[in-house]
């Protein structure tokens, strides 16, 4: 089995057992570029961001500082990027990132592109783990047991994205809320709470899915 249908067949085991629709949307990867570089590069032809891109590379840049990236590439014509780090040891390291395997509005990364890559790298660094509700998630529910950030504008507008920065869980770094339909142009009411999750060791693979239940949960609680 290979990487990706082993948490795949994780996932889907706590769904069944627990009636959730967790999915992989995002996959990061760091890897040493002098021994990976060239076996990933025959995946397909990779062509280089141009740094003005500003909606590509905002993208890359997320939760990132502005110096952390220095070149980036694109494979193709697929949400699948690569970009150098300016982080010592510098040049060496590079972050793969496959964006976009839980859409509405397009076609997901080709999922042979995604198997390839996985076995040349056979590592994870973390993923985003994602369910969506056909209801506006409970966010004052969600503040009585976690620090809830508003995102704002540049402008101070404030936008109906909410972070929780630190849940203080266990390989959960970060949790973000948002609008789906609102952001992907959809019909209907559809929204997304995302976690990014630290995976230790792919092979001794743990998530904490039992915890994003009780945080889904958590949002379910109906308005007063």
């Amino acid at each position: 089995m290979n990487i990706l249908s082993e948490i795949e067949a994780f996932i889907n085991e706590h769904n069944l057992n627990i009636d959730e629709d967790f999915n992989i949307d995002s996959i990061r990867i760091e890897f040493q570029k002098q021994y990976k570089l060239e076996k990933l590069q025959e995946v397909g032809k990779w062509h280089k961001i141009n740094a003005k891109d500003q909606k590509i590379m905002s993208k890359l840049k997320k939760r990132l500082t502005t110096d952390e990236i220095t070149t980036a590439y694109q494979l193709e014509k697929e949400s699948i990027y690569y970009y150098n780090s300016s982080t010592p040891p510098k040049y060496r390291q590079a972050t793969l990132v496959i964006f976009g395997m839980k859409q509405y509005h397009k076609q997901p990364p080709k999922r042979e592109h995604i198997i390839k890559i996985l076995s040349i790298l056979k590592s994870i660094s973390n993923i985003d783990i994602c369910i969506d509700l056909p209801y506006k998630p409970n966010i004052e529910a969600l503040k009585k047991h976690f620090d809830v950030e508003r995102y704002f504008t540049k402008d101070r507008v404030p936008t109906d994205t909410h972070y929780i920065n630190n849940p203080f869980i266990n390989m959960i770094e970060k949790i973000t809320i948002y609008d789906k339909a609102f952001k992907n142009s959809l019909d209907g009411v559809l929204w997304r709470i995302e976690a990014k999750v630290i995976i230790p060791n792919i092979k001794i693979l743990a998530l904490p899915l039992f915890e994003l239940t009780e945080i889904i949960n958590i949002a379910r609680v109906q308005n007063d």
